[in-house]
């Protein structure tokens, strides 16, 4: 028989307090982590999503608007938000899943209203993706309108310009145009692309000029089903489209 003294209990005794002691603290810990955690996520969520009950305002710096798209109705308008297909910066993209409108603009209107700090003549691109089907010549365009002060298509080795039916200007391009809305089209199948062309078989660069400082509207309307648009960028015609592609998403203020 094991003879146990009164020195050698109190021994097991303390030992099984400081485990027990020292598994309680590491529960504690990663709960506390955990909870701490989960707090840093919410407080970052709630940084990147500013909700204005009077409309946002996307603010111009340096010559630079770059905008990450998203469905700025309160109701169903035909714009069905994505993150399928991998390649998309920021929150998600939007699919035009309502009906084809090729000569009908304003169906599905999305409006962002630009602040734009620095008048100029600025560049409009988007990076859109045809999500269907196996032709670069089908699914690949929205509608575009920008109320600025001159709203054109520019062939830059030429310096030809059209401008959208309705602005009241000539020559007006090739293809469906209305009410001051261009078509809006690219051509690359299997990947987001940076590229946004007016006229048909004959692509134009989209501009626009500001005359002055102030609150402009870009509106995008759907047209052909399933094309999907991730975001836009405008900038001065003395930067590039690279130096707008890495540019900070534009900070956001309410109306």
């Amino acid at each position: 028989m094991v003879k146990t003294t009164r020195k050698s209990t109190f021994l097991v005794f303390v030992i099984l307090c400081s485990i027990s002691s020292l598994f309680l603290t590491s529960c504690s810990n990663d709960a506390s982590d955990d909870e701490e955690q989960i707090i840093k996520e919410e407080e970052k969520k709630e940084d990147n999503e500013t909700v204005c009950a009077t409309g946002k305002l996307f603010i111009e710096k340096d010559g630079l608007v770059r905008v990450d798209i998203e469905n700025l109705s309160s109701t169903a308008n035909g714009w069905t938000e994505a993150r399928a297909l991998a390649g998309f910066k920021g929150n998600g993209y939007l699919v035009w899943t309502g009906a084809d409108n090729f000569n009908n603009p304003g169906q599905g209107l999305i409006k962002f209203s630009i602040k734009i700090n620095t008048p100029g003549t600025y560049q409009f691109v988007w990076n859109s993706r045809i999500t269907t089907g196996n032709s670069n010549t089908e699914h690949n365009d929205s509608w575009l309108r920008i109320k600025g002060d001159d709203f054109y298509g520019e062939k830059l080795n030429t310096g030809q310009r059209v401008y959208p039916k309705g602005s009241g200007k000539t020559p007006n391009p090739e293809g469906s145009s209305k009410d001051g809305w261009f078509k809006i089209y690219m051509n690359r199948l299997g990947e987001w692309f940076w590229r946004s062309s007016t006229n048909d078989n004959d692509p134009y660069d989209v501009f626009v000029t500001f005359d002055s400082a102030g609150t402009y509207d870009v509106e995008i309307s759907g047209r052909s089903r399933s094309h999907a648009i991730d975001q836009f960028v405008l900038f001065k015609t003395d930067r590039t489209l690279e130096q707008a592609k890495v540019a900070n998403f534009s900070e956001i203020t309410c109306k």
